[in-house]
């Protein structure tokens, strides 16, 4: 009976119909359970990013307000990050000391009336980790920002808060890979940073 042991053998090697009904019915089970959560673990991320920089912006704007420098909020659209930072003077604040040597003490020399030569302030990071850059998770981008200048979506760009933490009207765009984006501007009416709306 060589015949029924080789079919008995084949009948062991393979699946029958109905296991491999099951086997779908489990993947499309799972599939139904499992895909709507990862949708909103995608969500979360992208709302928690958004939250996070919703932060930084107002605390920009706050600094700006208590210290009297201008604050901003730095983009790095390629690399995916931002950065606050503050107005610094770029050197020493002190003007360097007059040359008292070349002055004729009695009276008789002009004295220089013109303002001493001083770096121009520029922005600076803050310091410890506030000033660090903060780089999005690999999935979620900056599509953009609406600037007064237009679209950037390339580049560097940023949100400067004023002495009095006012702010040109600006609008920023986070996403996703899947499409998914949250949409933030600020006002500068309110004096505030708020959702537009979100497709998350």
């Amino acid at each position: 009976m060589p015949g029924s042991r080789a079919a008995r053998e084949r009948r062991h090697h393979g699946f029958t119909l109905i296991e491999i009904l099951a086997v779908v019915a489990i993947l499309a089970l799972m599939t139904t359970f499992v895909a709507p959560n990862l949708g909103a673990v995608r969500d979360r991320r992208l709302r928690s990013e958004a939250q996070a920089l919703v932060a930084t912006l107002e605390l920009a704007r706050q600094r700006s307000v208590v210290t009297g420098v201008p604050h901003r909020v730095l983009f790095d659209l390629d690399e995916r990050g931002y950065q606050l930072q503050s107005l610094g003077d770029g050197g020493s604040t002190l003007p360097p000391p007059l040359d008292l040597s070349s002055l004729d003490l009695n009276g008789s020399s002009p004295l220089p009336l013109s303002a001493p030569e001083h770096p121009e302030a520029e922005f600076q990071p803050l310091t410890g980790m506030l000033g660090r850059f903060r780089w999005l998770p690999e999935p979620l981008f900056i599509a953009g920002v609406q600037t007064p200048d237009g679209w950037i979506d390339t580049g560097d760009t940023f949100v400067e808060f004023a002495q009095d933490g006012t702010a040109s009207y600006t609008e920023i765009v986070l996403e996703d890979d899947s499409g998914r984006r949250v949409r933030l501007a600020v006002l500068p009416l309110d004096d505030a940073v708020r959702w537009l709306d979100e497709d998350a």
